[in-house]
């Protein structure tokens, strides 16, 4: 995200788009290949509710990454796949598979598909796909605090923060468009990109950890850490799922999210300085 956008107050629905686009043209190409679906293993997704630990994920959305239930699937082999892929993004494509032949299988049973009825199926699946992704949560004691609330801390906290955010400044790409280009050209060198901006956001959370925050500013600043936290995470997973259409459909609705957050904290803490200076 480009660091001038946190003043904005707004964000570009370009990303939302972005995955519609993506799934439907993954859709329109599935619902044509028919031939082989039914040997496909459908899978229950129904909604479930995520717990929210150390980690953010969503809550209250289908689970769109749970695992494929296999009797044939050893408990190792599941252990590796945990393990290799904690946030279970690899699962999405046989799981929006899975619906949509399960879908086509029953109406065609029924007697009932047609084409119109395959796209509110596949319309669906894009309103509710997206990628939970695993992330550090900070809380109060993460952070260093200090009682004295007066108009010459505050300043100096917004100066402390400043230069703790510097690493941001080397983002000189808007992420989404960087991860884009990857997807047109297949150049490596913008996934690269998109990983140094990710390291950037990294830095950045750890240096802003280290503030002295006035007491007043905790709220604001605790929002700001676990904003960036997150989007530092969706930009790793999007660099490391970058050739999976599936994952890449549901972690572009995820970076909206993510963005979303991390302007929201930067336009509250801009509030709170603004408000402070006033008064």
């Amino acid at each position: 995200m480009r660091t001038e956008s946190w003043h904005l107050g707004s964000f570009s629905p370009t990303t939302v788009v972005a995955a519609l686009s993506i799934l439907a043209l993954i859709v329109a190409i599935t619902w044509q290949s028919t031939s082989s679906w039914r040997n496909i293993k459908v899978v229950d997704v129904a909604p479930v509710r995520v717990s929210i630990g150390r980690t953010g994920t969503a809550e209250g959305s289908p689970n769109w990454q749970r695992a494929l239930e296999s009797s044939e699937s050893s408990t190792s082999t599941m252990t590796d796949v945990s393990s290799n892929d904690p946030d279970g993004l690899s699962n999405i494509s046989a799981n929006v598979l899975g619906t949509l032949v399960g879908s086509y299988v029953a109406m065609k049973e029924a007697g009932i598909y047609t084409p119109s009825r395959g796209q509110e199926v596949a319309g669906s699946i894009a309103k509710d796909l997206r990628a939970n992704i695993s992330y550090r949560l900070f809380n109060e004691s993460d952070i260093k605090s200090d009682a004295d609330v007066s108009l010459s801390r505050m300043l100096s906290y917004r100066g402390d923060l400043r230069v703790a955010l510097e690493p941001l400044l080397k983002n000189s790409g808007y992420e989404l468009e960087v991860f884009a280009y990857y997807l047109d050209t297949k150049d490596m060198n913008y996934l690269e990109e998109l990983r140094r901006d990710a390291q950037n956001y990294r830095t950045a959370t750890q240096n802003a950890m280290n503030v002295l925050v006035p007491e007043d500013a905790l709220q604001h600043h605790l929002a700001i850490l676990n904003a960036l936290s997150e989007f530092e995470a969706v930009l790793e997973k999007m660099t490391s799922n970058a050739d999976d259409p599936y994952a890449t459909a549901a972690l572009l609705r995820t970076f909206g999210d993510a963005e979303a957050n991390v302007l929201f904290s930067f336009d509250a803490l801009a509030g709170y300085f603004r408000n402070y200076t006033r008064s």
